[in-house]
């Protein structure tokens, strides 16, 4: 009896957090390259996360993409981002086979209202993608291929700046370096893991893309004194979260970020991001720190919600706090994660068209 020939597809799953930067990363050196103009630092979440699973499509005319269970036209405005991505994702891998995929993604959290959400996006898109392509049971498996977690990093950079830093876990460093940049773990997630207590303001997208955001950065007469101000900010990061000085630590966070803010404001034009609610909600912050009733600090992204950073021990009591005195706002309990994963299901096809799926160890 002869065998039967059988031939291996597949749907690469790739799971990716979002991070919260505590020194931020605002205005570009070089947008083409997605260089930044500053050096940031951020803390990898757990919760909030992308799960995206690519499948190759044997003799298809296009991509296909799908978020949240609804199909979208790839060649939309609103989705160009993406399919420029897929292709610089394939000019970026031109010794492998790219061919179309079919995408599928899920947001466990707000998409486009200021939580970081193309970083966990463009990270699973780049890695759901490039593990369809090579057909790569994990990550460990694809730097067989020559795609180091640092190469991965660089590719997922260049979709969303800040995708770079969700590919490790704990804090990570993203440093500018001359005309180029680099990326790489600082401490890791079990060093000192903290809580991060997400105060949803507004599901709503932000008005103001942070592309835009980056580009009036310049125009800002505060621009350049902040950037002048970084090395001294990021040293004392480091040190605080070596020395896990959390006081010092919630100081530091806080005035970063309301100095990214103030930048914002005084650009031209303007970059509104905070809204009344969320500054009445950052006074109130304060003032139930200051009252011994609050121990947690506040920073923000460029979106009015609000990241709540606090020690693990004191997360359960600082989100019951939340809930009894702000009913009406959402909150997303997270906390420090330890990087992204990747596993592959594969589907073996016989003559006869059936066909068995085999889990991939994630």
């Amino acid at each position: 009896m002869t065998q039967m020939k059988k031939s291996t597809q597949g749907t690469a799953t790739a799971t990716v957090p979002s991070n919260i930067a505590l020194l931020k990363y605002w205005g570009k050196s070089d947008e083409n390259h997605q260089i930044p103009a500053n050096d940031s630092l951020s803390m990898t979440l757990k919760n909030a996360v992308t799960t995206t699973s690519a499948t190759v499509l044997p003799n298809a005319m296009g991509d296909r993409f799908e978020l949240n269970g609804e199909e979208r036209d790839l060649h939309a405005p609103a989705n160009s981002k993406i399919l420029k991505h897929l292709s610089v994702l394939r000019e970026h891998l031109h010794g492998l086979e790219t061919p179309y995929l079919s995408i599928e993604s899920q947001n466990h959290f707000p998409t486009g209202c200021g939580i970081a959400s193309s970083a966990s996006g463009f990270g699973a898109l780049t890695l759901a993608a490039v593990g369809a392509w090579t057909q790569a049971h994990s990550i460990e498996e694809l730097a067989q291929h020559g795609l180091s977690l640092q190469r991965l990093a660089h590719l997922a950079r260049l979709g969303s700046g800040s995708a770079g830093r969700s590919f490790w876990g704990g804090y990570v460093h993203w440093e500018k370096v001359d005309e180029a940049c680099s990326l790489s773990p600082m401490f890791s997630a079990d060093y000192w893991p903290l809580a991060d207590i997400i105060m949803i303001i507004s599901k709503e997208e932000k008005k103001i893309s942070s592309s835009a955001g980056h580009r009036s950065a310049w125009t800002s007469p505060l621009f350049r004194p902040r950037l002048s101000g970084i090395p001294a900010k990021l040293n004392a990061l480091k040190l605080f979260i070596r020395d896990r000085q959390f006081t010092a630590l919630g100081a530091l966070i806080e005035q970063e970020a309301l100095d990214m803010h103030a930048v914002m404001l005084s650009s031209t034009p303007p970059a509104k991001y905070i809204d009344e609610q969320t500054g009445e909600l950052l006074a109130w912050v304060r003032e139930q720190r200051q009252l011994g009733k609050l121990p947690a600090y506040f920073t923000l992204d460029a979106g009015p919600n609000i990241h709540l950073i606090c020690e693990v021990q004191n997360a359960a009591a600082v989100t019951a706090y939340l809930a009894k005195h702000l009913p009406h706002v959402t909150l997303l309990a997270d906390e420090t994660g330890t990087g992204p994963t990747l596993h592959w299901e594969s589907e073996t096809f016989d003559q006869n068209n059936s066909h068995q799926n085999t889990r991939g160890e994630p």
